[in-house]
């Protein structure tokens, strides 16, 4: 069993210690967004692609220290969410000024960049088959278009969802047929087809990332 990974092919990044206690990672606005602009289309209403920065020891998300735009005299700084989440305005102003977007993580870790496909809203509390079911096909064309022309013959099929929880390590999600989804290392993952047509999903808590889950063939 495994989460989707999606990877950036051309993607313009680099990295270099740039200060005793911060890695820097450097990006071109344009590379970001050629694939943030899928979020604008038809069809991607309740996900999204999120950029993040993952432990490449532990797996778990590296904090953003600090984050900014620059292009000779003008600079903004970025956001990031609670979840440790890059987050990047959508302009075509910017893609066509293209400036440089530098990123910080502690250099202490090696932080991977991650681009990943996610529900725009966390899952909370009783969760319904009908609500699994609407997301699924969202987070199949929005794989497939990242993936660009003949994806969809490539691309598997999502199947379910990869639930993942800030500060919770071990746990459970109880189904309403009785059946029991165990919690490891935050995460878990959840057939479509173990929470059946009609049934529910019990959250134990409001989760920080939703992924797509595809079984392993």
């Amino acid at each position: 069993m495994k989460a989707v990974k999606v990877a950036l092919l051309g993607l313009s990044l680099a990295a270099t210690s740039i200060a005793v206690n911060a890695q820097e990672y450097r990006f071109t606005y344009s590379k970001l967004y050629s694939q943030m602009k899928n979020n604008a289309k038809e069809g991607h209403e309740e996900v999204k692609v999120g950029f993040f920065f993952v432990d490449a020891l532990s797996q778990q998300l590296c904090p953003i220290e600090k984050a900014w735009m620059e292009k000779e005299e003008h600079y903004e700084k970025l956001k990031s969410s609670q979840y440790n989440e890059l987050l990047i305005p959508l302009d075509k102003n910017l893609k066509s000024a293209n400036p440089l977007v530098f990123v910080h993580t502690p250099k202490d870790r090696q932080c991977d960049f991650s681009m990943v496909v996610m529900t725009k809203k966390p899952l909370q509390g009783e969760v319904n088959f009908e609500d699994v079911e609407r997301l699924l096909p969202q987070m199949q064309v929005m794989l497939e278009d990242l993936g660009g022309m003949f994806a969809s013959w490539f691309t598997p099929t999502v199947e379910g969802l990869t639930l993942e929880f800030d500060g919770l390590k071990e746990g459970s999600i109880n189904l309403s047929n009785g059946k029991v989804i165990d919690i490891y290392g935050g995460k878990a993952q959840v057939l479509l087809s173990e929470i059946g047509e009609g049934g529910s999903m019990t959250l134990p808590r409001k989760t920080s990332r939703v992924l797509p889950y595809i079984p392993a063939e």
